[in-house]
């Protein structure tokens, strides 16, 4: 149980891990690629030239043959000045606003929606704690991280390796472990 969990974290994290098991994808020893399970999902994922204040976006268009000119009915796309662990975790976040709040809401028709860096929201939350959950699944997190504890007994060594391990930031690492109780 996460600590200090609600009722609706505990269903993010069901909702992540029924996702993947949706699209078949199985949670390896290594970190999870967000391209992969969002391209199972049926998305064209791609670099986006933005503003510096914009990380990314998604577009949802049932049934059209092409949004911006791409052969797709969904689209994420990525501030491309971002870093990998960046990119990666806006792309998860993005899918969590799918999955949340499109297809739990069971939205039809368009589904548009940009990220800011600035002001966070319940919905903004909660696709980051969706995002947080599909980059480090809580069972392979809790294993890496006891693995890296016999290892390295300072903590920012620790989280220095689980960050890398999990392709993160630091700071994203850090939260997780706090989510956790793992402190």
């Amino acid at each position: 149980q996460l600590r200090g969990a609600t009722m609706d974290d505990v269903k993010i994290e069901e909702s992540v891990m029924s996702t993947l098991m949706s699209v078949k994808y199985t949670i390896s020893e290594c970190s999870v690629d967000v391209i992969d399970v969002a391209k199972r999902l049926g998305f064209v994922v791609g670099n986006a030239v933005l503003d510096e204040e914009d990380d990314g976006f998604i577009i949802v268009e049932e049934g059209r043959k092409q949004i911006m000119g791409i052969k797709t009915d969904k689209l994420i796309g990525v501030n491309s000045n971002r870093s990998l662990e960046w990119k990666r975790f806006i792309i998860a976040h993005e899918l969590g606003h799918y999955i949340l709040h499109f297809k739990e809401k069971n939205l039809k028709g368009l589904y548009a929606h940009r990220d800011h860096i600035r002001g966070h929201n319940k919905t903004e939350n909660e696709a980051d704690f969706f995002a947080a959950n599909l980059l480090m699944p809580r069972e392979s997190f809790e294993k890496k991280y006891n693995e890296i504890k016999q290892v390295y007994k300072n903590d920012k060594e620790i989280v220095d390796a689980l960050s890398k391990y999990f392709i993160v930031t630091i700071k994203m690492t850090e939260r997780r472990i706090e989510e956790l109780g793992l402190t």
